[in-house]
């Protein structure tokens, strides 16, 4: 078996268990018999599919379709198949997928907590054949970026990176997907409530409110800030812009991802938000190009000064807020913020601290990692996904503690790894895209 199938198959197992542990969360069971779950079974199978929460179906298809896409690979990864020969593995992949899915959901039977429907067995059936669909027409195409950019090969890897964030940026920004194609409804939130003049948010709010406002800027400034970050590195005509045309080219960027809330029905585009995250974009440019041979102890420090005043508003409640006489318990079962409230904007949630975790990994590999062409290299990248990781674990863990005393956001052991995975992902990125010690310093301005 090749390494690229070998890759694939752990991302199976990997997704299976994501799969599992999020259908069976908090592992509370009842007592039923064998007999007694197959009779319910049948009858939910036999009784028709209704969509209770339309949120959840999405969540599904979410959760099936990595499934489809991993399996496809672990079959077919550079086997040097024709694509007949592996649209026919995608036939028997399916049946594999939509199997697995009903032995999840019958699980369920055995849990008080959750609910078995034939409505997520069938979501979870097409995100996996979408995800078959997705390998079968680009998985040897994006097997081959992914091993160039591994094997450091590719040499604008970069770029290649950037599309895939901005997309992912796209992805976060329009969830939880309640979107809406009715051009009466378009045209009713653009005039009533899209707010065109830049900061009209900030204007009569109260104090508790004005900080969820700067919480809710610095995350946007968080997202958008590694797309500068990365289009600093990359080659070509991109390489040779001056900061005005990067200043324009991150406004339209952000106007167009802020753009794609019009769809959304629980979104509101803001011009606020746009500026922001141009702001952010062109920030993240500037230091790359500045910091161009890495970050000598001083600007590391100063840096980290910067990324806990941002997390500050994100994670910590207003001065003012009531504080509990006594901690509230911390919970300590991984992933259980997904099974309660919104999925979706729970998930967004997650996503948004692994970003945010992530510019700690970066800042740690600026300081760890080569160029190093006035001091020379200091480590490797395990060493500095090791340090960022322990740093993202202690931070996190210290911010979710003082969480306990207030009653503004809930403190659990998920948001403490999703702070150390996080940083392991920014340093990861990090050494894919570090500029070679040889290659040319470019001009700034």
């Amino acid at each position: 078996m090749n390494a690229a199938r070998r890759a694939y198959g752990w991302a199976v197992v990997g997704v299976a268990a994501f799969i599992v542990y999020g259908s069976l969360v908090p592992f509370q069971f009842h007592p039923r018999t064998l007999g007694q779950a197959a009779e319910t079974f049948q009858h939910i199978l036999t009784a028709g599919v209704t969509i209770p929460s339309r949120s959840d179906a999405v969540a599904n298809v979410l959760l099936g379709l990595p499934l489809g896409f991993a399996l496809m690979g672990w079959l077919a990864a550079e086997r040097g198949w024709s694509r007949w020969r592996v649209a026919r593995s995608g036939l028997l992949a399916w049946p594999v997928c939509m199997t697995f899915s009903g032995a999840v959901e019958f699980v369920q039977l055995f849990t008080p907590t959750r609910t078995c429907a034939l409505s997520d067995i069938l979501a979870q059936a097409v995100g996996a054949c979408a995800g078959i669909i997705a390998w079968i027409v680009s998985g040897p195409s994006f097997t081959a970026t992914v091993r160039k950019l591994v094997s450091r090969t590719d040499l604008n890897a970069a770029g290649r990176i950037g599309l895939g964030y901005i997309a992912f940026v796209a992805f976060v920004q329009t969830l939880p997907f309640d979107a809406t194609a009715s051009p009466a409804q378009l045209y009713c939130k653009l005039r009533n409530e899209v707010r065109f003049r830049p900061f009209s948010e900030c204007d009569g709010p109260t104090a508790a409110e004005r900080w969820q406002l700067t919480g809710r800027l610095a995350k946007v400034a968080g997202l958008f800030f590694p797309i500068g970050l990365l289009a600093a590195h990359i080659r070509g005509r991109i390489e040779r812009w001056n900061l005005p045309r990067v200043a324009l080219a991150a406004l339209g960027l952000a106007v167009g991802l802020e753009s794609l809330q019009l769809m959304i029905q629980s979104r509101v585009p803001s011009t606020t938000d746009a500026l922001i995250g141009a702001l952010a974009a062109v920030a993240g440019w500037y230091a790359a190009r500045v910091h161009q041979e890495g970050l000598a102890r001083p600007f590391a420090v100063s840096w980290f000064l910067i990324w806990l005043a941002m997390m500050t508003p994100i994670t910590q409640p207003p001065a003012e807020a009531p504080r509990r006489p006594s901690p509230r318990p911390f919970d300590w079962i991984p992933g259980l913020p997904l099974t309660d409230g919104h999925p979706l904007l729970a998930l967004e949630e997650m996503l948004t601290k692994l970003v945010l975790f992530g510019l700690l990994g970066v800042l740690v590999a600026a300081a760890w990692l080569p160029p190093r062409t006035r001091r020379g290299p200091r480590g490797s990248a395990r060493t500095a996904a090791v340090i960022a990781g322990i740093a993202g674990l202690v931070i996190a863990a210290a911010i979710e503690n003082r969480q306990r005393w207030f009653d503004t956001h809930t403190p659990c052991i998920t948001d403490v790894l999703l702070g150390g995975l996080g940083a392991v992902m920014g340093v990861a990125m990090a050494s894919l895209v570090q500029r070679p010690a040889s290659a040319p310093a470019r001009r700034v301005g």
